[in-house]
C-alpha cells in the first residue's frame, strides 16, 4: 500500500458534463501522481474537510462519519484497493473492537470522509502503479502553470456557500410566495452553474 496525500483538486468541462480530477500523490514521492475524476458535490465536500468548513446542518458526509463514530471505534484508514474497466474502487476500514470491518465506497466519499478523520487515505501499489502519471514540472513551475490546491480549494468552497445561499434564499422566497424573487434567485443559480460547466 502507498499512503497519499491531496496534492490538487483542477476543474475540467467535457460538453454537458462538468467535473473535477482529484489529484492523489504519496507522501514518499514526488514524481508521480493519481488523477481521479469525480463530481461537483464531491469535489465541494472534500474541499470543504480541508478547509474544515462545518455548515449548521451536517451534509451527507458530515453525518456518515458522525454515525461511524458513534457506532464503531471509527474510521481507520481508506484504501483504493482496485481499478476495473476505468473505474476505481475504495474501501473503508472500520475499526469495531477487535475486529475491523470494511465497507465498499466510491474513492471520492472515502477520501471525503478520510479528511474529516484525519486518517490515512492509501492506494493498492498495483493500482498506483497502473493509473498514475508522472508529474512533469517542478514545484516552482507547477505554480506559473496552475493554482495552487489551497486556491482550487477556496473556489470550490466559496462556489458551494454561495449555492448553499442561493437555495436557501429560493426556499424562503417560494414560502413568502415571492415569485419574482424566487424567479431571479433561480436564474442565479443557473448561472452559478454554468459558470461550473
Amino acid at each position: 500500500m502507498i499512503e497519499v496525500t491531496v496534492k490538487n483538486i483542477l476543474f475540467f468541462s467535457r460538453a454537458d458534463d462538468p467535473g473535477y480530477t482529484l489529484f492523489l500523490q504519496p507522501l514518499e514521492e514526488e514524481s508521480r501522481s493519481l488523477p481521479i475524476v469525480i463530481g461537483q458535490f464531491e469535489a465541494q465536500a472534500i474541499a470543504m474537510a480541508i478547509e474544515g468548513i462545518k455548515l449548521d446542518r451536517p451534509m451527507a458526509h458530515d453525518l456518515l462519519s458522525t454515525v461511524i463514530n458513534s457506532l464503531t471505534d471509527g474510521l481507520e484508514s481508506v484504501v483504493i484497493n482496485d481499478l476495473k474497466e476505468g473505474t476505481f474502487y475504495a474501501q473503508l476500514n472500520i475499526r469495531s473492537g477487535e475486529t475491523f470491518e470494511t465497507i465498499d465506497a466510491r474513492p471520492s466519499d472515502a477520501i471525503a470522509l478520510a479528511l474529516r478523520a484525519r486518517i490515512p487515505i492509501r492506494v493498492a501499489k498495483q493500482v498506483f502503479d497502473t493509473a498514475s502519471v508522472p508529474i512533469l514540472l517542478s514545484e516552482s513551475k507547477e505554480q506559473e502553470f496552475k493554482p495552487s490546491l489551497t486556491e482550487n480549494v477556496r473556489e470550490i468552497t466559496r462556489r458551494a456557500e454561495l449555492r448553499f445561499d442561493l437555495e436557501r434564499d429560493l426556499r424562503e422566497a417560494v414560502s413568502q410566495e415571492d415569485y419574482e424573487l424566487a424567479v431571479k434567485i433561480r436564474d442565479r443559480l443557473h448561472t452559478l452553474s454554468d459558470q461550473n460547466s
